[in-house]
């Protein structure tokens, strides 16, 4: 972990056992994380607290993943990181990401190296955004 930044992360999974691994993945890499269920509850949250990740799944069950992405960079957030992290993987899921405003479009499973880099790519934007 980088030692001089402490990231607060938002898991946006409609699986609970997945959304609470993740979580739990990135807190041993020295980060806060907390988790929604739901697009809804995403939107909430990241309104009303200052995350510089969500690592977002597509496929949720009130909206998509893309709808969320780009209702939460209509926030104006300009430090937060929105990363894709999801089984969809064909050229048009990529293409959307794209479209949404995602970061990064990431298929699953997420190896520990993988998840590293996203969280280091997250310290940088926020370090580019404040500095």
């Amino acid at each position: 972990m980088n030692d001089d930044m402490r990231l607060r992360v938002l898991v946006v999974d409609d699986d609970p056992d997945t959304a609470e691994s993740l979580a739990a993945l990135v807190g041993l890499s020295g980060h806060d994380a907390q988790v929604a269920l739901d697009g809804r509850s995403a939107i909430r949250l990241v309104r009303n607290d200052d995350f510089h990740l969500v690592l977002l799944d597509i496929g949720l069950p009130d909206m998509d993943g893309y709808e969320v992405a780009r209702r939460l960079t209509l926030l104006g957030q300009r430090s937060l990181s929105i990363v894709a992290l999801t089984g969809y993987s064909s050229d048009e899921d990529l293409r959307r990401s794209d479209g949404a405003g995602l970061d990064d479009h990431i298929v699953k499973p997420c190896g520990s190296e993988q998840l590293q880099r996203i969280l280091d790519d997250a310290i940088a934007k926020a370090k580019r955004v404040q500095g």
